[in-house]
């Protein structure tokens, strides 16, 4: 089995099991390696947003925006991460954006 595949895997289980601090040590390097990989830098995106590292999840997130804008959950991920920073005006245009896109808000 591919290293990468087995670390994307670890990562993935880190996540399910809630040790999203696990799972961003996991997926940081595999990020580095595959930049354009959606996959990797969403699931790094929710793994800082569980971690409370809310800076980088919106930082994922609005390059996940910026690469997909049609991608309703990245704009729901923004929202999120930008509310949990109290930024509910700059939140509310991609919360919206994801209900248009058909996100479950």
């Amino acid at each position: 089995m591919n290293i990468d595949l087995l670390s994307f895997e670890m990562a993935r289980d880190a996540f399910d099991e809630r040790r999203f601090t696990d799972a961003v040590r996991s997926l940081e390097p595999l990020v580095r390696r595959h930049p354009d990989d959606r996959s990797l830098r969403e699931l790094l995106a929710r793994s800082y947003f569980g971690a409370a590292m809310l800076g980088k999840a919106e930082e994922q997130a609005r390059d996940l925006v910026r690469r997909s804008p049609s991608d309703a959950f990245a704009h729901l991920l923004l929202s999120r991460a930008l509310e949990r920073q109290s930024r509910h005006d700059e939140a509310r245009g991609h919360r919206v954006m994801a209900h248009v896109l058909g996100a479950e808000v």
